[in-house]
């Protein structure tokens, strides 16, 4: 391109034009990412890939056999004073300001909630799933935890879940904040139900172990919806 045809007010004139719908189509793009940076949370989770099983952790069949032999010996009535026992274990909240932590009065549990990529984290505490809520945003936080690793009196088992019924109360401390929650809903799904997962339109905490006792069959599925915090 020589001088004559830079200096041609055609050509400078295309040029400037150009430069103009490059602009607006830069400022319509940036305009388009404030507007869905609010919902990105919910875009990420509908486009991210599904997951296909609820977590659940096997335990050595050994383990799974001593202790479902243990249980049948000592019967239902055993069970039913461990219930009384570890609920009256915690009559507070107890807060630790330092970590997360999942409260069940009705069954003694004060569990830590961890954070983390896979199930080993479990062995730590109760595991809030990724890619699921945290109380303080609201919609639906899930949290997994071990059933029959401990049992009670522990307070950092899941053992007693069955035990839980609607209009029960539970807790959450999470960042230093108390989140109670009520029980709305139990019930038993399989693995593959993931939809137990899902977003929600109320702030909901969903508690998730393995079902029936000593077994990985199915999903023992707690949801509380918040009622303070």
């Amino acid at each position: 391109m020589n001088i004559v045809e830079l200096k041609n007010p055609a050509i400078i004139k295309n040029r400037k034009k150009l430069i103009v719908i490059a602009g607006f189509i830069i400022l319509f793009i940036i305009g388009i990412g404030i507007a869905v940076y609010p919902f990105f949370p919910m875009i990420e989770y509908k486009i991210a890939p599904l997951t296909m099983e609820i977590p659940g952790v096997p335990e050595s069949q050994t383990l799974i056999e001593e202790e479902a032999q243990q249980t049948q010996i000592t019967g239902n009535a055993t069970n039913e004073a461990k219930v009384s026992d570890a609920g009256a274990k915690i009559t507070s909240t107890g807060i630790d300001s330092v970590i997360n932590l999942l409260i069940i009065p009705s069954i003694g549990v004060k569990i830590p909630i961890v954070e983390g990529t896979s199930e080993a984290v479990l062995n730590k505490g109760a595991w809030r799933l990724p890619e699921t809520s945290t109380p303080d945003k609201g919609s639906n936080t899930v949290i997994t935890g071990h059933r029959w690793k401990y049992r009670p009196p522990s307070e950092k088992t899941f053992y007693l879940l069955d035990k839980v019924v609607v209009g029960d109360i539970f807790k959450i401390i999470w960042q230093g904040k108390e989140y109670d929650y009520k029980v709305i809903s139990t019930q038993v799904v399989k693995p593959t139900d993931v939809w137990v997962l899902n977003p929600t339109t109320k702030s909901t905490a969903t508690l998730i172990t393995c079902t029936p006792l000593f077994s990985t069959k199915n999903r023992l599925v707690v949801k509380g919806q918040l009622i303070s915090k």
